[in-house]
């Protein structure tokens, strides 16, 4: 979500209105966390009682942050200020978090939610998850913006030097997909040894997946990138790959459009509602090494393709932001503090 937030604060809205960020997370020491928690909730109180119009825009995922949001959400109608609250999270996230709630602990959420002034999802499917899950009602999507083209990025579907298969979602978080892409990797980088594959992100592959990357000479593991690290393999990529099992709207998948690389993506969550299968992306279903596999090899055989669908990633990705997310959200903001 700091990315989605790091373009909201650089959008034309950052000049229509006054934002201000309530940071309400800092790192994993329960001290920490219970300090970031506290002092949020002040924030919160403080902007809540200067004097106008007043809109709360709060942002969660699941888990822990639905936790916290929604006592955020409690405050500011209690305060009476308009609240909005903005789902990130995938629909599998979703529902794998109310499963194991049960009804005691998922019926404060849920009052929190549907005492909202409006429940936003950034897909389709988290926005269903969401109306099952904790009984609100009418969920709008409002999909992630996509940032704006970087100025040094090659020509759309076009490479800079080694022309790269890259996935950036790491071995951390399971639905990443990680592991099912290792599997993907072990089929596709033999048939194409000249093409670098480069795996990147948080975490460290578990065992099987480090022995099957290990012997496999055009294969590298980076471990976490920073911004210019991340920019860099985004210029040499060739072909990104995103294999995610749950996402709302990925903004790796944004990003890649931006830069207007050919994309592999699982069809899950938003992905398909802002990418058609063969015209911006590839889609196969998640959880798939071997369609995967197939599609990388596509790609790799298909130069044409590569920069076909690189450059209508990237008019694609152009399309969401002032009008299709920054026009939508004024409209909400609008209409909340009416």
């Amino acid at each position: 979500m700091a990315a989605v937030l790091r373009g909201l604060f650089a959008s034309e809205l950052a000049r229509r209105y006054e934002l201000q960020m309530i940071v309400t997370w800092r790192g994993e020491r329960p001290l920490v966390r219970l300090w970031a928690f506290l002092a949020g909730m002040g924030g919160l109180l403080r902007w809540s009682l200067r004097r106008g119009p007043r809109l709360a825009h709060i942002h969660a995922a699941a888990r822990g942050s639905l936790y916290r949001k929604s006592v955020y959400l409690f405050l500011a109608r209690l305060l009476r200020r308009p609240a909005i609250v903005h789902v990130h999270a995938g629909r599998g996230d979703i529902e794998a978090f109310a499963a194991r709630l049960g009804p005691l602990r998922r019926g404060p959420i849920g009052a929190a939610l549907r005492g909202a002034t409006r429940v936003l999802a950034v897909s389709a499917e988290t926005g269903g998850a969401i109306e099952r899950c904790f009984g609100v009602a009418a969920v709008e999507v409002v999909p992630n913006a996509a940032p704006p083209a970087p100025p040094e990025r090659p020509a759309a579907g076009e490479a800079e030097g080694d022309g790269t298969v890259l996935f950036l979602g790491g071995f951390a978080n399971p639905v990443k997909g990680g592991e099912a892409y290792a599997e993907a990797v072990a089929a596709a980088a033999p048939r194409f040894p000249a093409t670098p594959f480069v795996l990147a992100g948080p975490g460290e592959p578990p065992p099987e997946a480090a022995a099957t990357l290990a012997r496999l000479e055009n294969v590298s593991w980076r471990g976490w990138l920073d911004e210019t690290a991340k920019r860099a393999e985004l210029a040499r990529c060739g072909v990104f790959v995103l294999p995610s099992l749950s996402e709302g709207l990925p903004v790796a998948l944004l990003e890649a459009m931006a830069w207007g690389r050919a994309i592999v993506a699982t069809r899950m969550g938003g992905v398909p509602e802002v990418v058609e299968d063969g015209r911006e992306a590839l889609l196969v279903p998640p959880g798939d090494p071997a369609a995967l596999a197939e599609a990388i090899g596509r790609l790799l055989g298909a130069p044409e393709e590569r920069r076909r669908l690189g450059l209508a990633a990237e008019e694609r990705a152009a399309s969401l932001n002032e009008v299709e997310v920054y026009g939508r959200l004024d409209a909400i903001y609008r209409e909340a503090v009416a």
